[in-house]
C-alpha cells in the first residue's frame, strides 16, 4: 500500500490533492529547532504521513530497531533512498516542494528522535 492512497492524497481527477486541515491535525507535527516552520509543514504533509504510524512499512520515529540498520548507511544513503525512493516510499517521500537541503533536515530531524530515545 502506497501512504497517498492510505489517506486520500488523490483528488477524484487524479490530481494530487491538498490534505486538509484535518488530516494535518492527525499527524504530530515536529517541534525541533532544526526544521524551519516551512521545513515543518512539509513534513507533516509529506513525510509524516507515513513515518508516524509506520504506514507502508515506513520505519516510525522514535523507534530505534526500525532505524539502526538505515542511519548505519549514513545520511547520504537516506537522502539519496528519499530522492529516487525505496520500497513502498516512492520518489521524493510525496514533497514535490521539497529541496535537498529539507530532506536533509528532516532526516536528521527522524534521526534525532532515535538517537535520543524519546520512544
Amino acid at each position: 500500500m502506497i501512504c497517498g492512497f492510505a489517506v486520500g492524497a488523490w483528488a477524484d481527477d487524479g490530481r494530487a490533492a491538498r490534505p486538509d486541515a484535518a488530516a494535518d491535525s492527525a499527524v504530530s507535527k515536529p517541534a525541533d529547532k532544526r526544521l524551519s516552520a516551512r521545513q515543518s509543514v512539509l513534513w507533516t504533509r509529506s513525510c509524516g504521513l507515513c513515518h508516524v504510524d509506520g504506514n507502508a512499512g515506513a520505519p516510525r520515529i522514535g523507534h530505534l530497531s526500525e532505524w539502526s540498520a538505515r542511519l548505519a548507511q549514513g545520511e547520504d544513503v537516506l537522502l539519496h533512498n528519499t530522492l529516487k525512493g525505496l520500497n513502498n516510499m516512492p520518489p521524493l517521500g510525496y514533497c514535490m516542494a521539497c529541496e535537498s537541503e529539507d530532506f536533509r533536515a528532516m532526516i536528521r530531524f527522524m534521526a534525532s528522535t532515535v538517537q535520543v530515545g524519546k520512544r
